[in-house]
């Protein structure tokens, strides 16, 4: 305030200093009494300077007085606004509603209360001033700063609301009710939000006259235009109304661990359009609200963020299941990470050259579950390098002793050679004997029966038995010719 006058004060003197030479120098005219038809000089560019030297000190003061109005009228907001403030935080050690509105509100509060103030005074200040233009601009300028303030102070105050109640779903003990009463009062609160900066902008147009009359043709338009509004905005009304759904059927929620697009991550933000998903290594993975509703994904902490996580050990045959399985044990009650629901150690499968051992705990989140699963399989892996180095995996070769038999000496085939020889001579000497021997019954029955010596039966006979003998004198040929020459081979 100050600084407004002391930058209005050599305004004020100027134009005073400028008024007072024009009442001293301007001449006034006297008539002359020889000439009574002569006309009298006339005053109008005295009057002239003496209005605008008027107008210009009047509207100078009545600046003065609206801006130091003013100034009380935002001082005294403010003074209001600091005590109010003063007050919440005083109440908020016992409530955290205050304490919340004393923290989200401290900033919009003192802008509101000024500029409230501000045109409080500047309203106070024209109902003694000549309404011009410059002021009515001046006191529609205030008022649309009120307003704008305003709809900032409720903002703030519903986001001092939804933090006042996910504080008190969080300090219930709850998880999962805490993390469905975060992800529905944000995003109402987010529809609110939306909701009175729209009618804070509607407000601030219809302190507009012509405004007034254009709001009302298009409330009578809307109908059409909500129409073309909802097809050209198909996809975003989409995202929108998929938000709502989300957070009507509590299908996700904050800090839910989830699987989506073969990603595994958790749920860091819900809004009326997107999700964000918290990758594990702090990438933010963000997907449009119509992806939960349209596609389906693992949600590992819908009822409740305890996991049951599971790893597998490939080792050999000999392993001590019993000694391993009380490692185990030994292991688990001397960390934290284990939550003490459940603990297993199977053998779940086999294979020709190892045995899998599926291992399986239990952890109170995912962070603590994926520790613990590392911590067992590192402990578990020292204690079979020092105590059962057998049971690690290991490939295995067996080499079988083959005895080779080595070639028959010369007079070995020799002697091998002689008895080929003599069995086959052997085996002719019995072939001709039964030959003669057949021979001779066929001479002793064609004796018998009469029959001549050129019959045609008996030279059938005969054609016949010479036929068998030269099959099977070519079959013993050819097996003799095969050992002699296997012989021969054999020798060389």
């Amino acid at each position: 305030m100050s600084a407004l006058l002391a930058v209005l004060a050599p305004v004020v003197a100027r134009h005073t200093a400028v008024l007072r030479l024009a009442t001293e120098e301007t001449p006034t005219p006297v008539p002359t009494p020889t000439s009574s038809t002569t006309p009298e000089p006339s005053d109008g560019p005295t009057t002239t300077v003496q209005q605008t030297v008027e107008a210009v000190a009047e509207t100078t003061v009545n600046m003065i007085t609206l801006a130091w109005r003013a100034g009380i009228g935002a001082a005294a907001g403010v003074v209001v606004a600091f005590v109010l403030i003063m007050a919440l935080r005083f109440v908020g050690r016992r409530q955290v509603f205050c304490a919340e509105l004393a923290r989200f509100c401290r900033n919009a509060l003192y802008a509101t209360g000024a500029l409230i103030g501000a045109y409080l005074g500047a309203q106070v200040a024209l109902i003694d001033l000549t309404s011009t233009t410059w002021a009515d601009i001046v006191s529609h300028t205030l008022l649309l700063s009120a307003i704008a303030a305003f709809t900032w102070l409720v903002a703030r105050f519903l986001y001092a609301v939804a933090s006042t109640v996910i504080k008190g779903a969080q300090a219930g003990g709850d998880a999962g009710r805490a993390n469905r009463v975060t992800t529905q009062t944000q995003i109402l609160r987010r529809v609110a939000v939306v909701i009175v900066t729209i009618c804070g902008i509607v407000g601030m147009v219809m302190t507009f006259p012509a405004a007034r009359f254009a709001m009302t043709s298009l409330l009578a338009s809307a109908g059409l235009v909500s129409v073309v509004a909802g097809l050209a905005a198909q996809s975003t009304l989409g995202n929108v109304f998929a938000g709502l759904q989300l957070a009507a059927t509590d299908a996700i929620r904050v800090d839910d661990v989830v699987e989506v697009k073969d990603w595994n991550g958790q749920i860091e933000e819900i809004t009326l359009t997107y999700v964000v998903v918290r990758l594990w290594d702090e990438r933010r993975l963000i997907l449009p609200s119509t992806y939960f509703t349209q596609n389906p994904f693992t949600n590992w902490t819908r009822r409740s963020h305890q996991l049951t996580g599971s790893l597998t050990l490939e080792l050999d045959w000999r392993v001590p299941v019993a000694q391993l399985r009380t490692e185990l044990d030994r292991i688990l009650a001397t960390t934290k990470l284990w939550d003490g629901r459940t603990s297993a150690l199977v053998v779940s499968a086999t294979s020709p050259t190892s045995v899998t051992v599926r291992i399986t705990l239990s952890a109170g989140n995912q962070s603590n579950s994926y520790a613990l699963q590392c911590l067992v399989r590192e402990s578990l892996i020292d204690w079979m390098q020092r105590e059962a180095p057998y049971a690690l995996p290991r490939a295995r070769v067996e080499i079988e002793q083959v005895e080779v038999t080595h070639d028959p000496e010369p007079e070995q085939v020799a002697q091998m050679a002689e008895e080929i020889v003599r069995r086959r001579e052997q085996a002719e000497a019995e072939k001709a004997l039964a030959e003669a021997e057949e021979d001779q019954e066929d001479e002793e029955d064609q004796a018998e029966s009469g029959e001549p010596v050129w019959s045609v039966t008996r030279l059938l006979r005969r054609a016949r038995r010479e036929r068998d003998r030269l099959l099977l004198r070519g079959s013993g040929s050819g097996s003799s010719s095969g050992s002699g020459s296997g012989s021969d081979s054999s020798a060389s």
